[in-house]
């Protein structure tokens, strides 16, 4: 029976795991944190849950334009992400299971090559073990990444997968990237009430080019604020703790 070991538990890894288990491998995969991998955990599936709340919030926001009257509503956003991690729960115990079904042994550490064939893993116990195996498959996946400019290191400075763990609505927010990530989140907490800025060269600009030219105004009418043609230069903490964010562009220093 050939043994194979993946690295990185995420939809490459343990997809891939569950279909060698079908075609009679042994199998062992290692992952440091959670099953599901950034996917699950800290992307699509935490940010479409807040989206949909989000849907709902702005639903609720023109509910008069179909003759419906609302006096008053409040949101509260410890409901909000206590649903979002019920989904993301719900679907990460549900791997959790098809692992077990699959006969596949799952490993919570790091892993790193000793040689083609031999994997050193450090348990997040403490323990660690080398593990040989006649193929070996890296499905490591994404990480965040974090600009480097002065001040980037200031409290109150954070990355998506910070802003899903966040405890409360911000009053506003400085966005650097108008990605897909940039604009989602930007969006979301727009519609809940977060005052948004986006500083980017352009929204989503590797997407179609006649989506790309007709975002920067659809984006507008919804309030949040587009610097285009920027980037972030410099983050300061003032004395009130406040941040002041300092961008630039083809006009200059803002």
């Amino acid at each position: 029976m050939k043994h194979i070991l993946i690295i990185g538990g995420g939809p490459g890894g343990y997809v891939g795991a569950i279909r060698a288990s079908q075609l009679g491998a042994k199998v062992t995969l290692v992952e440091k944190r959670e099953l599901g991998g950034t996917c699950l955990n800290r992307g699509c599936i935490p940010t479409k849950a807040l989206y949909k709340n989000a849907e709902v919030v702005k639903s609720l926001k023109e509910m008069e334009k179909y003759g419906v009257k609302i006096s008053d509503y409040s949101i509260d956003f410890d409901e909000i992400q206590k649903r979002k991690e019920g989904v993301v729960n719900q679907l990460r115990t549900g791997i959790e299971k098809l692992m077990k079904d699959y006969g596949i042994t799952v490993l919570n550490g790091t892993a790193s090559f000793k040689n083609d064939k031999v994997v050193s893993v450090t348990l997040n116990d403490g323990q660690s073990m080398d593990l040989e195996a006649d193929h070996i498959i890296i499905a490591t996946g994404s990480d965040t990444f974090v600009p480097s400019v002065p001040g980037i290191e200031s409290e109150g400075v954070i990355t998506s997968d910070d802003l899903l763990e966040i405890d409360r609505i911000p009053k506003s927010m400085v966005i650097a990237g108008g990605g897909v990530i940039g604009l989602e989140m930007g969006s979301i907490f727009n519609t809940l009430g977060t005052d948004i800025t986006i500083v980017s060269n352009r929204l989503l600009k590797r997407s179609d080019g006649d989506i790309v030219k007709r975002l920067p105004s659809i984006v507008k009418k919804t309030g949040i604020k587009f610097l285009a043609k920027s980037h972030l230069k410099e983050v300061e903490k003032k004395a009130d703790g406040k941040l002041l964010v300092r961008t630039e562009g083809e006009k200059g220093e803002n």
